[in-house]
């Protein structure tokens, strides 16, 4: 979709909420329960292995009525997806988490076990028959066939083993699954396909959508953005979220001067002084926020630290910048920086000679100038 039309869909949108009529359908406005909420950030956070979290978390569920039971289900559930160190972790965490509430005086619901496999079928025949429902048709060819123990493991085990449990329903296994794989890198394909997953198991798109509203609020923005990128695409309705980054230096402020568009953060790291001829500072702008044309009479040099952005001077074209890139602007030159229309940007603000270097604040850059060099 042209930058334009984001645009547009994303104005649109914020008008829409506003008024208070977006997501009219009345399946988009069912909500996941307080114990579906509660999965999310177990799901997420033993994905990450943030055990310091999870204990937050997995009270939390206990206090929202997910049962002792559920809970080591979900935990159990997910060494599939995140492996058996994560998995182990979380349920060493859930354990002694348990053993603080009960010495508390705590009683939490012990649940019910799950019941026997069924007798007259294989674990192979009954994660077929699963996955083929949650799927909406049967699973084969490519990798399955390129790799047939991998096929066999997911249909026999993961689907036969683990989905075939039932003190657990299919919709919290697929709210479960979802969090953890927008807790991992390079999970696109998992999460799109689990997308399918979901809806045949029971889930809106409206208490899909809440998941990453919960992992926002619960997780991070990282884990958001992951699942908000399938989603966003899977839907062809919602303007993306710009991707975040993480500062390995403080923001600080957000700028009040008037030589910017959008947020932008500014937190100095060094100060000139007799011994030190030199400024540093850290410039983190938000996704489309942008310095004003300026110039300066000395040096400046950009020491880019994380997300993607812009350098360009006057009458030349723009020069896409990420972490690990170096800017040295000369003096004289008319120039500005900022970040992509669609990520975060920071980088750091080194200025020789600071009593010195002075600054001549030009015109704005225009928005069609702007989207012009993210067009590119």
């Amino acid at each position: 979709m042209k930058l334009k039309t984001r645009i547009l869909v994303l104005a649109v949108s914020v008008l829409f909420t506003i008024g208070g009529i977006a997501q009219t359908n009345a399946q988009e406005m069912e909500t996941l329960s307080k114990k579906q909420q509660a999965i999310v950030p177990i799901a997420a956070l033993t994905a990450k292995g943030d055990t310091e979290h999870l204990r937050e978390a997995l009270a939390e569920g206990l206090d929202a009525g997910l049962t002792i039971s559920e809970i080591k289900e979900i935990l159990t559930h997910l060494y599939a997806y995140t492996g058996f160190p994560r998995s182990l972790n979380a349920l060493t965490t859930f354990k002694s988490v348990l053993d603080k509430r009960s010495e508390k005086g705590i009683t939490d619901t012990e649940g019910v076990e799950a019941t026997p496999m069924p007798s007259d079928k294989s674990a192979l025949e009954l994660g077929t028959e699963v996955q083929t429902r949650l799927s909406g048709h049967p699973v084969e060819g490519g990798i399955m066939s390129f790799a047939p123990a991998i096929d066999y493991c997911l249909k026999a085990h993961l689907f036969g083993d683990l989905f075939g449990r039932d003190n657990l329903d299919e919709a919290s296994r697929e709210i479960a699954t979802l969090s953890a794989l927008s807790a991992l890198d390079g999970t696109a394909g998992q999460i799109k396909s689990h997308l399918r997953y979901a809806a045949n198991a029971g889930l809106t798109n409206g208490q899909v959508w809440q998941i990453v509203h919960t992992l926002k609020n619960k997780v991070g923005t990282r884990e958001a953005w992951r699942a908000d990128q399938v989603l966003s695409a899977a839907f062809e309705r919602k303007y993306p979220m710009p991707e975040p980054i993480d500062d390995i230096f403080p923001r600080g402020r957000i700028s009040t001067a008037n030589y910017f568009t959008g947020e932008v953060f500014n937190q100095r790291l060094v100060s000139a002084d007799s011994n030190i001829p030199c400024q540093a500072s850290n410039v983190t702008f938000k996704a489309g926020a942008r310095t004003r044309w300026h110039v300066h009479t000395g040096t400046q040099i950009l020491l880019c630290t994380a997300g993607r952005g812009w350098y360009q001077e006057k009458g030349q074209s723009a020069q896409a910048l990420s972490a690990g890139d170096v800017v040295n602007i000369r003096p004289g030159v008319v120039h500005w920086h900022g970040a992509a229309i669609d990520c975060e940007f920071s980088h750091v603000s080194v200025i020789p000679n600071p009593d010195k270097n002075k600054d001549t604040w030009l015109e704005a850059v225009s928005e069609e100038d702007y989207i012009e060099v993210n067009n590119k």
